[in-house]
């Protein structure tokens, strides 16, 4: 995949009716003998986390699966850089965009501009807000309460008597809300005395490694009680493993993070972390793809799919391969086949949950 992605670049850099910074691949010829062929928008809110590589690793199978076109581009967490491209993707004639938004409250003028221009939209993994929903064509997410809720489980099981708390935040993405608010969630319905468990101090790390060290540097400086960081993703957790080590609290503090990207699993192997709630990102990128070219062909979908999370500690982390997101494999690609051919919203709901049982398998 990661030669993919290189290849995609590359390709981007050479096609000069191109923005800069965008990349333009096409399928193998092989794969273009049948049915209409689509150009397929992808936009994240960056590329700089491995995340969302591995989202676009998804897209990028499911393109190829298809024979679509694939269009994206990099905005570098900048929001007014990010809804400028996407006009730059309608206007080169995507027929779909799948569409991670930096900021889910602002992305009601990027989603009416695609509405205008006939452009189907999947939202997923960072969930647009709900007055939103009727300007996008489906949503696929991780279960964003149950990430949270895991961790809160893990935090009130191996804390009984309770703990001062620091959230490493992202307060830009509904998805984090959602995981915040279902942390606490976990807490609450996994001990007795949730009174115990204090939120001593809420610090926006932006999902980034760097500002997390630093506000999490600053916080606990202000704070010399903390008992737990829990983080809304592995990237952030890396940076709360710095600064609780430049503190001489390593072993004190217990970290948890999300998504189980290769970072977080090598933190939990080593000991630095404790928990990380994980996702599939890859799988979500590639049903994305599906599912927007199902709606351009007239095909039901379920608006809104749960992709079902699960808990990596140290009692089960030798069951994952180290170095890898989730892995695609002929049992993915036969149950978004079963989805396809659904028509009812029933048939639609179990076939979300059997797609929602996680794959990734240890390596071999």
């Amino acid at each position: 995949m990661k030669k993919k992605i290189i290849a995609a670049l590359l390709t981007g850099a050479m096609a000069l009716s191109m923005v800069a910074g965008a990349a333009t691949v096409m399928a193998d010829d092989a794969k273009e003998d049948s049915g209409e062929k689509y150009t397929i928008g992808f936009s994240p809110y960056t590329l700089t986390n491995e995340y969302f590589t591995a989202v676009l690793d998804g897209v990028q199978q499911a393109c190829d699966e298809t024979g679509s076109e694939l269009l994206y581009f990099d905005p570098q967490n900048d929001p007014t850089q990010q809804a400028s491209q996407i006009d730059d993707m309608i206007a080169s004639g995507i027929d779909a965009l799948v569409y991670i938004p930096y900021d889910s409250a602002g992305a009601k003028t990027v989603l009416e501009n695609c509405k205008k221009a006939d452009v189907k939209v999947i939202n997923v993994d960072n969930v647009i807000t709900e007055d939103d929903y009727d300007l996008v064509d489906g949503i696929i997410a991780s279960d964003n309460t149950q990430l949270g809720y895991l961790s809160g489980q893990w935090v009130a099981e191996n804390h009984p008597d309770g703990a001062n708390i620091l959230i490493v935040h992202l307060q830009t993405a509904e998805s984090c809300i959602i995981n915040v608010d279902g942390f606490w969630q976990g807490i609450k319905d996994n001990t007795d005395n949730p009174d115990a468990f204090v939120e001593a101090q809420v610090v926006e790390g932006e999902g980034s490694t760097e500002t997390s060290f630093n506000v999490v540097s600053d916080a606990l400086q202000a704070n010399d009680d903390i008992d737990v960081i829990y983080c809304i993703n592995d990237t952030s957790a890396l940076g709360a493993v710095q600064a609780v080590e430049d503190a001489g609290k390593t072993g004190k503090i217990d970290i948890l993070g999300k998504d189980g990207a290769p970072i977080g699993k090598h933190a939990i192997k080593d000991g630095t972390m404790v928990q990380s709630s994980a996702q599939r990102p890859t799988y979500m990128g590639y049903m994305g793809v599906k599912e927007a070219i199902d709606v351009l062909e007239g095909k039901e979908i379920e608006f809104n799919t749960a992709i079902e999370s699960y808990s990596i500690t140290k009692d089960n982390i030798d069951d994952y391969d180290l170095d890898a997101w989730d892995t695609l494999d002929e049992e993915d690609a036969d149950a978004a086949d079963d989805a396809d051919a659904t028509e009812t919203t029933d048939d639609a709901d179990a076939d979300a949950e059997a797609d929602a049982e996680p794959t990734e398998e240890a390596a071999e």
